[in-house]
């Protein structure tokens, strides 16, 4: 799913995104002309790999989030949310679910036999 930059308002959008067992949940609102705030939950699960049996498992996700969706290049600096840019004019939904999964992806995960087990 798209959003055009240019449509988001200076009054707070609801937003409901499903894709692939996470949902994200918030609103969006414009900032200025290239910046656009959302809040939101990223609820759902990941599969993982453990890291250190290799096993993939389910994990279960639960996280706020606040992000600045800039349209172009950011410049300036931001201390309270993470910055992602997009560079076609529009926010791809699609494109910030697949980067947040990514991320948890990348994370180091311990399935549940790994984590009881003594060493």
């Amino acid at each position: 799913m798209k959003i055009e930059f240019k449509k988001v308002g200076f009054n707070q959008k609801e937003i409901k995104i499903d894709d692939k067992n996470l949902k994200l949940q918030g609103n969006i609102v414009r900032e200025d002309s290239n910046l656009v705030d959302l809040k939101g939950t990223l609820k759902g699960s990941v599969k993982v790999e453990c890291r250190r049996c290799g096993k993939e498992f389910s994990l279960p996700i639960e996280e706020r989030l606040h992000l600045k969706l800039s349209d172009g290049v950011y410049r300036g600096s931001l201390e309270e949310a993470d910055v992602v840019e997009f560079y076609e004019g529009s926010i791809d939904f699609d494109e910030l679910m697949e980067s947040e999964r990514e991320s948890v992806r990348l994370d180091y995960h311990l399935c549940d036999e790994c984590k009881n087990k003594k060493e």
